[in-house]
């Protein structure tokens, strides 16, 4: 079977950071019992005041079109390779609307000026500026709204993750006429059991 120069790039990679891999996935990994497949993983998130703002946390439930992350943690033989990320945003006067919006608008110059932070038991996965993680749907296809990191990131499984966004001291988003919806979208490949 054929596959991607990434689908290859990602074998290796996992090959190279398996020692941060569960032992279990280890294994299913030397017996080739894990494929890889692609995976968006994906929040869309009201979002009020400043500081730091948890994305998820140990209470984060799966809900389809809203959230792909089960807890903050991916399950055991669940790896994921990223190399795409993109924060949409949208707005609206009324609460819980985080599956209806279409977070194609401009971000307003708090949340650009944030830090999005990805971190998993204590190793730093990642720190951007909101601003170059932000595109808007300004091409002709969805893959124009991802930035393209310039090395691979990963996230492995069994390990607590944190997904934050940091905002400047003293900076916050005002809510008192709209709220503020962001949708964040990791791309990549995520390891699988092969099927029988």
């Amino acid at each position: 079977m054929y596959n991607s120069v990434f689908f290859h790039t990602v074998l290796l990679f996992l090959g190279a950071i398996s020692g941060q891999l569960s032992t279990q996935l280890q294994s299913d990994i030397a017996t080739a019992k894990t494929t890889l497949n692609p995976q968006v993983l994906e929040i869309k998130k009201q979002i009020t005041g400043g500081g730091t703002i948890d994305l998820i946390d140990a209470t984060t439930n799966r809900i389809d079109g809203i959230c792909s992350f089960d807890k903050n943690i991916l399950q055991t033989g669940r790896a994921f390779v990223l190399d795409q990320i993109s924060i949409g945003y949208a707005k609206d006067a009324a609460t819980g609307k985080e599956g209806s919006l279409k977070y194609n608008i401009a971000a307003p110059a708090p949340l650009l000026n944030a830090l999005f932070i990805i971190n998993q038991n204590g190793r730093e996965v990642l720190r951007m500026p909101v601003a170059d993680l932000h595109n808007i749907a300004a091409g002709q296809n969805v893959n124009d709204q991802y930035t393209q990191l310039k090395s691979l990131c990963y996230l492995v499984d069994d390990k607590s993750i944190t997904l934050q966004l940091k905002f400047a001291p003293g900076v916050v988003m005002d809510d008192t006429t709209d709220k503020h919806y962001v949708y964040l979208r990791l791309n990549g490949l995520q390891t699988s059991i092969k099927a029988s």
